[in-house]
């Protein structure tokens, strides 16, 4: 069986004024679109297979180096060779309907060969002949997405749209083309839309493939969102953290020096304590203001004076009836001083070294 049109009826359809051309021409186009869809694809480009070498379509095939079947690589190969050839021409002028009826029917005859290549130079003639319709459109769109074509095959399904927004035949070779170009989400829009309108089992399928992809695709732009959100929230934690142990670490430090300035500030004035010094032998000028510059001049007693076991028993002392020199007559108290590991270190030093400022030379029970 041959799926070229027999010549009487090509001769038949010539007869037809320009008008019944386009009618009967687009009637049986459509019918052989539908024809082939039911045998399959790959049908028309085995059924002129001679006994003696290829069909014609499986030799333009051959030499164009695409097939329905080809590679992933070879796709590939095919979408960079289109980026580098130029989209075929649109309509610009001219109004030979009979011409262009001719081309469309001569097209049509390449088409169901399988020689896509040729049925689009056919169409691309019937485009220029006369204003081209939505179907002519959409039909040169379906050679061209045969051809590999796809950004082509978009542009024209576009046009057709344009004259027509209801071409389900548009919508669907758009939506396939898009598949091919690997943008998911236009492709489901189109192949759904054309769905509504003229129900497809192969669109059904390529809506099926794409659905996932974009399925697909959402979970990673959502995945991506989340780890986003999660790596803000992470930096926002560890900046708070930082901000509260600085803020931990300064209220620490305050305190300290706060603590360290009232237990300076618990030593009395020297000239207010009870039982002042004024009067203490050897005093240079001195009384307890002399007594206590000598004392801070003096590194290693004023480092013993930091510590605050130290100062309070110190104030004690000078705050005591009869002060530094009030010690020397109480053998208790000063056993007790001297008792504590951390005072009588100190005590000791300081008779030591201050005995004469202090009224008393020997200290009792000091050896």
């Amino acid at each position: 069986m041959s799926n070229t049109r027999p010549s009487e009826v090509s001769e038949a359809i010539k007869k037809l004024g320009s008008a019944e051309q386009v009618v009967v021409q687009t009637y049986i186009e459509n019918l052989e679109a539908e024809i082939k869809q039911l045998k399959g694809d790959d049908v028309g480009e085995h059924e002129n297979t001679s006994g003696d070498g290829q069909s014609q379509a499986e030799a333009v095939v051959d030499e164009e180096e695409t097939t329905e079947e080809e590679t992933t690589d070879e796709a590939a190969v095919e979408e960079e060779k289109e980026e580098e050839e130029p989209y075929p021409p649109m309509y610009e002028s001219g109004d030979d309907m009979d011409q262009a009826g001719t081309y469309k029917m001569e097209a049509s005859d390449f088409k169901s060969a399988g020689d896509y290549a040729a049925a689009l130079d056919k169409y691309t003639l019937a485009i220029q002949a006369a204003p081209p319709s939505a179907l002519l459109l959409a039909n040169r769109a379906d050679a061209l997405l045969r051809l590999g074509r796809s950004g082509a095959a978009v542009r024209d399904c576009s046009s057709a749209l344009e004259q027509n927004p209801d071409s389900a035949k548009a919508l669907r070779i758009r939506g396939r083309a898009y598949k091919e170009l690997q943008e998911y989400e236009k492709s489901r829009k189109d192949l759904s839309s054309s769905q509504t309108i003229d129900y497809d089992d192969v669109a059904a399928e390529d809506l099926k493939f794409v659905t996932e992809k974009v399925k697909e695709s959402d979970k990673e732009k959502v995945q991506k969102k989340l780890e986003g959100e999660q790596k803000l929230r992470k930096r926002a934690e560890e900046i708070q953290k930082a901000q509260e142990e600085a803020r931990k670490e300064a209220e620490e430090e305050a305190a300290e020096r706060e603590a360290r300035e009232a237990e300076m500030g618990d030593v009395p004035p020297m000239g207010g304590m009870p039982g002042g010094m004024g009067g203490m032998p050897g005093g240079d000028g001195g009384g307890m203001g002399g007594l206590m510059s000598a004392l801070l001049s003096d590194p290693e007693l004023a480092a013993g004076m930091q510590n605050p076991k130290v100062m309070a028993a110190f104030s004690s002392l000078m705050s005591s009836p009869g002060g530094a020199a009030g010690l020397m007559s109480n053998p208790a108290k000063m056993q007790e001083l001297m008792a504590d590991p951390e005072v009588g270190p100190f005590i000791q030093k300081l008779m030591k070294k201050m005995g004469p400022m202090m009224g008393g030379g020997g200290m009792p029970g000091a050896g």
